[in-house]
């Protein structure tokens, strides 16, 4: 085959998901990688049985998980103490789980009886990682250590990304995107791809042959209102004229394309748009709170899984403000109120359906935060603690261990930045194996995979189904 017909054909695969964006809201980011490597699905997944899905809620800022989760047990709370002075919460203002084994923050009421009842884990200290690394490795051996380790855009996108041993801007898939290009043939009959943001642009979803719808999390798809498929004679004579130019005849690749793109971004458009106004609106809810919003819209869209003939799909939304450099204390109070809302309501969305055991919802965020304290908040760190949610989940658990809270300890780097004992490459992989993905095609996935202990997530049992 020529490098102009492979050019044409993978031009043609990708602009039903290309041109959707533009109708239904906006461009995901990403490099688009025609003829990357990773083009073809290693993977049988054509005939997965069932529905799964993946939601991401990604923490923009670098959140505190230290003051969300804490551990019950003394010395480890006592260091927790010392180490974070004045950020320190009180074990008067915090809520225990009910085997007690740790402390949440007391406005997480909602998600500690979720962990109560076994459908939340807590998935302790896991950071950007190359590698395993140690205090000595990371100040004697920068080739160990992902590049720009502090900086909000680079671990970003590097946690989004999930390859960590490459440069910075080098790799446009994200670790999300790359899942969705091996699963897509499990969906079918339909030009939608699985990856789906609430969020605007992320680096989580772009593919190497998938590439994410951006949906508005208020109104849904924006059509063009001739074209939004109503029947009326102007539509119609509109619509034939519409029909009539994308049908003439052309050799130019790049026209053929345009014409494809703007034909399926039409009809899916249409298609996406009445699941969403065929699916329930669970009810009131709060429209300020963005991450409840969004969520709400995730639910509509699993609502209508199989109007879209979906069978694999993955969600991302966002909630902003984490980088709590000060005045930490009021504003984790409102983003707590907020996170504990918006998954909490979910996650009764999903119940309502009856398909809680079929949804995995994890956070993820930029880093941890330092222990230390900067005045009246924290500045950035490296291991954090993040959450899993739903039905398949083996929750009432905690998955890793608790970092020494120690400042100076064997954990800490300087400042009270911890070094992580889980990668995002484990994390994630944990998610994508629970989705169906081989071992082998983790390792494509998470391209850093090999150079951790994968064991973890089978030997504690992380997911039941």
């Amino acid at each position: 085959m020529s490098k102009r017909l492979q050019v044409r054909r993978a031009l043609l695969k990708r602009g039903a998901y290309a041109a959707l964006l533009g109708a239904s809201g906006s461009a995901v980011s990403g490099k688009m990688s025609l003829l990357g490597s990773a083009l073809a699905a290693q993977g049988d997944y054509a005939n997965l049985p069932g529905y799964k899905a993946l939601v991401c809620v990604f923490l923009y800022g670098g959140s505190d998980s230290f003051n969300l989760f804490v551990p019950s047990e003394t010395s480890l709370f006592n260091d927790y103490q010392r180490s974070r002075g004045p950020l320190a919460i009180d074990r008067a203002d915090l809520i225990e789980d009910r085997a007690g084994s740790m402390y949440f923050h007391r406005n997480l009421g909602a998600l500690r009886d979720s962990f109560d009842s076994g459908n939340l884990a807590v998935i302790r200290n896991v950071g950007n990682l190359i590698q395993p690394v140690t205090p000595a490795q990371f100040r004697n051996n920068p080739e160990v250590v992902p590049a720009d380790l502090f900086a909000h855009n680079s671990q970003q996108e590097q946690v989004q990304k999930g390859w960590s041993s490459r440069p910075v801007g080098l790799v446009g898939a994200g670790w999300g995107g790359r899942m969705a290009d091996l699963l897509m043939e499990a969906n079918s009959g339909n030009a939608l791809p699985p990856t789906f943001s609430m969020a605007n642009t992320n680096f989580f979803q772009p593919g190497n042959r998938s590439t994410p719808i951006s949906v508005n999390p208020l109104s849904g798809p924006q059509l063009l209102p001739f074209l939004d498929g109503r029947r009326s004679a102007s539509n119609n004579g509109r619509d034939a004229a519409m029909e009539s130019i994308l049908s003439l005849p052309t050799d130019n690749v790049l026209e053929e394309f345009a014409g494809n793109s703007f034909r399926n971004a039409r009809d899916s458009s249409r298609l996406l748009s009445r699941a969403i106004q065929d699916s329930p609106d669970f009810g009131p809810f709060d429209s300020r709170n963005r991450l409840e919003s969004q969520l709400r819209m995730v639910a509509r869209m699993i609502a209508g899984r199989d109007q879209l003939g979906m069978r694999r799909q993955i969600f991302f939304v966002g909630l902003g403000g984490w980088d709590t450099h000060d005045n930490q204390t009021p504003r984790l109070n409102e983003l707590t109120r907020q996170l504990n809302a918006g998954l909490s309501g979910f996650q009764q969305a999903l119940s309502s359906m009856g398909v809680e055991d079929q949804v995995t919802t994890f956070t993820a965020s930029d880093f941890g935060r330092t222990l230390t304290i900067n005045g009246d908040g924290s500045d950035h760190g490296w291991g954090g603690h993040y959450m899993v949610m739903g039905g398949a989940v083996n929750g009432g658990q905690l998955y890793g261990n608790w970092p020494d809270y120690a400042l100076g300890g064997p954990d800490d780097i300087g400042y009270g930045r911890l070094i992580p004992e889980l990668s995002v490459n484990q994390y994630g992989a944990a998610l994508g194996s629970w989705m169906g993905l081989s071992n082998t095609d983790l390792l494509d996935v998470f391209p850093d995979l090999n150079r951790f202990d994968t064991g973890w997530q089978s030997q504690y049992g992380m997911f039941s189904a």
